[in-house]
């Protein structure tokens, strides 16, 4: 029988959705895709600067995510890639790292079959970065006020 989602990974996807409506509300949409409104992780990831990588690296609350990120499943329905390169900046942190993690839980490659200790270290990392990356932005007082219940901050 299927093992249910954690309450945990629910939280984060839901959370990330949210991110990702605030995100696209205020422009960071894919420009080559502009019929789609996808969310342009990338250029949200090259807001930070260096020291926000380092900051999660220090902090030892993602070492799972960072050192073996979590693998894609490719039309062969195997996982790819079979040797996991670690991750190297903030914009793989996003990419390869905590957008991955949702869509590996979206689309029914996490705790469908299975239930193992990898996928709840994933999650909760990829979650703690999220958080991080709400509260640390350049434009976090711009773009995510709503999460935090305060009226967004004027552009004036």
């Amino acid at each position: 029988m299927p093992v249910q989602i954690p309450e945990h990974a629910i939280r984060f996807r839901e959370r990330f959705a949210h991110v990702e409506n605030l995100l696209r509300r205020a422009g960071y949409v894919q420009q080559k895709r502009r019929s789609r409104a996808l969310v342009d992780w990338v250029k949200f990831a090259r807001e930070f600067n260096a020291d926000f990588f380092l900051y999660v690296q220090g902090s030892q609350q993602a070492n799972t995510l960072l050192s073996e990120p979590p693998r894609v499943l490719d039309a062969h329905i195997t996982w790819q890639p079979l040797n996991q390169t670690p991750i190297a900046d903030v914009v793989e942190l996003f990419q390869r790292g905590v957008c991955q993690v949702r869509n590996n839980i979206v689309h029914g490659e996490k705790y469908i079959d299975s239930h193992d200790r990898r996928d709840d270290e994933l999650v909760s990392q990829a979650a703690w970065v999220l958080e991080q990356a709400i509260d640390r932005h350049p434009n976090a007082a711009t773009i995510f006020a709503r999460l935090r219940g305060k009226p967004a901050a004027s552009h004036a």
